[in-house]
């Protein structure tokens, strides 16, 4: 400003020397600018810092520093001096133009200038600003931002030379910012492509994790555990679909909640997305429930192979710096991508499970069969005094019955028939450790001891729900005395066609495999010629049709009594033929054994 031409020569001389001391100042506090500018503090730090050269150096009371975000089209408030929480100002690209155009201080006071509309529409804003004068910050073709300052300490105008010095400072100011900008978007830039470069590698490694796995469990921990690495997150859970609902696959940091291989009904698991919009509506959703004063922020995508849901990923609580953040669209893409590879994970672990199942069955019954066709007679002894047969019929390939024909040095022929609890492979293997373990004592021990130590042995080597109904009888061929033990077994039955009398063999002790403990006791009889010896498992008489009926001991009775004096292998006939004709078209449950013997 120029001074009247009627001021005394004392006065110039003074004002003269003020503006000298005022241009000193303004260039010490742009030097101090310059210095805040390249200190390399944080971007906050240096605004801050910025604020307070410029407010110090005019004198002003308050200020703040608004940054222009173009996409939203506002000013947002970075620091502030003197004004509690600054608004933010809402600020048109139209606005915005004019203000990068201008870059000149405004005072608001003034009716007319380029800001007078935007002032009055957003009257709430500019108040709580307490705004005087607007000094645009620009660089080039770009609107940095908005200084905002209100009037000087006792309420002075602000001079011609204070808004020349607030100009030039601004220009360092806009300078100094626009850098930062510059600086933390490169910085962005290169956050997100190695974030991309990390998550294509991440893929590519659950690629080949992939092929070189085959199992489910481990698998799923290995994805689980990258998406909770890779998108920062605190927990995850990897859920496969089944009959029944969702079984956890596997989970990280959610085990209270989702237990390792827990099968969860789907109208019962929470959070309730997981079914209604990922399951049933095969989408992915973002929950941003602490927002809400809810538990967890949480993204989950489907697994979806060849149209079909086979389940699900989730991951929860993404962290920063300032506690949970949302789950983000760029997040759910990457989510979604390794959903594909889970997915394809899934069903290839339970293909190849299936095959290998397959595989194993198919040698199991190979093994089996094949064992029980050499622990099982090919074919019946024919002696003087004695003649017998032997039929089993396995309700599966193979089973858990046995029966067996004992030649000794003396003249004599042991009979055994077994029973192993529960059908199929596992049974069949337990019947081959009873044939070895039978045939390893028989020819050294009495009957009692025989049983006694075949008992102790079958409890060592079988799990304790398994047991063994077993009947051992010794058939003296010239004495025609029989001694038995039945160890828990159906009662052998003997018929005498001369008599009509019928015998049961019932005395022995428990089941072998039961207990470790324990001595058995021998039951004798003497037979005579014609007798029938009818020896069997309970799938004989508990053979039923399609009401449910047993064919039961009674009608057992009554066809050997008929056919006692046909030959022996004709009354078998005869057996088989009865049975099969009152089951019917009913599947086999039981596996079905006996043995008949008569004496000559």
């Amino acid at each position: 400003m120029s001074l009247p031409s009627t001021a005394a020569p004392g006065a110039s001389a003074a004002v003269s020397e003020e503006r000298v001391e005022r241009l000193l100042y303004s260039l010490s506090a742009l030097a101090d600018i310059g210095e805040a500018t390249t200190s390399g503090g944080s971007f906050e730090t240096t605004a801050r810092e910025l604020l307070h050269l410029i407010l110090g150096t005019l004198t002003a009371s308050k200020g703040v520093i608004l940054l222009y975000d173009a996409a939203a089209e506002q000013l947002r408030p970075v620091v502030g001096r003197g004004i509690e929480n600054p608004p933010t100002v809402a600020l048109s690209a139209a606005a915005a133009e004019w203000l990068r155009l201008h870059l000149k201080p405004i005072d608001l006071a003034t009716k007319g200038q380029g800001l007078a509309d935007q002032a009055v529409a957003d009257r709430s804003a500019f108040a709580r600003l307490q705004a005087r004068l607007w000094m645009p910050l620009a660089v080039g073709s770009r609107l940095v931002g908005v200084l905002s300052l209100s009037d000087k300490f006792g309420r002075g105008d602000y001079t011609s030379d204070d808004l020349q010095l607030l100009a030039t400072m601004a220009q360092h100011a806009s300078l100094a910012l626009y850098n930062f900008q510059i600086i933390g978007e490169i910085r962005e830039a290169n956050f997100r492509l190695k974030r991309k470069v990390l998550e294509m590698q991440s893929l590519y490694d659950v690629g080949l994790a992939i092929g070189a796995l085959h199992e489910l469990d481990p698998m799923a921990s290995e994805i689980v555990q990258r998406a909770v690495m890779l998108l920062d997150a605190s927990e995850g859970a990897l859920f496969s679909l089944e009959k029944g609902g969702l079984r956890v696959a596997a989970s990280f940091g959610m085990d209270a909640d989702y237990p390792p291989k827990a099968l969860l009904p789907l109208d019962q698991v929470q959070p309730r997305e997981i079914h209604e919009v990922v399951i049933a509506g095969q989408r992915g959703c973002r929950l941003n429930q602490r927002e809400c004063g809810g538990p967890k922020n949480c993204a989950i995508l489907p697994l979806i192979v060849s149209g079909q849901t086979v389940g699900a990923l989730m991951v929860c609580d993404k962290q920063s710096r300032d506690g949970y953040a949302a789950f983000t669209e760029d997040d759910e893409q990457f989510l979604s991508a390794l959903a594909t590879q889970a997915a394809i994970a899934i069903e290839n672990a339970r293909l190849h499970a299936e095959a290998i199942e397959k595989e194993r069955i198919e040698k199991e019954l190979e093994v089996a069969a094949a064992i029980q066709q050499r622990i099982l007679p090919d074919s019946s002894p024919s002696l003087a005094t004695i003649e017998t047969i032997g039929l089993n019929l396995s309700c599966r390939q193979v089973g858990g019955d046995y029966y067996d024909y004992i030649r000794f040095e003396e003249p004599k022929l042991g009979l055994v028939i077994a029973d192993v609890s529960g059908k199929g492979t596992p049974a069949a293997l337990l019947v081959s450790t009873l044939q070895a373990s039978f045939r390893a004592l028989v020819e050294s021990y009495d009957l009692a001891e025989t049983v006694t130590r075949l008992n102790r042995a079958i409890y060592k080597a079988s799990p304790s729900y398994n047991y063994i109904t077993f009947f051992y009888g010794v058939f003296d061929l010239e004495t025609r005395l029989f001694r038995s033990i039945n160890a828990g077994h159906n009662d052998p039955l003997l018929y005498r066609p001369r008599t009509g009398e019928w015998l049961r063999f019932a005395s022995g002790g428990f089941c072998l495999g039961m207990f470790d403990w324990g001595t058995y006791e021998v039951q004798e009889a003497q037979l005579e010629p014609g007798d029938l010896l009818f020896l069997y498992t309970d799938g004989v008489t508990e053979s039923t049709n399609e009401r449910d009926d047993e064919f039961g001991e009674d009608r057992v009775r009554e066809l050997l009594a008929a056919s006692a004096d046909l030959p022996i292998d004709q009354i078998s006939d005869r057996l088989l033929s009865a049975i099969r004709e009152f089951v019917g078209s009913t599947p086999q449950h039981d596996d079905l054994t006996y043995v008949l013997a008569r004496v000559k």
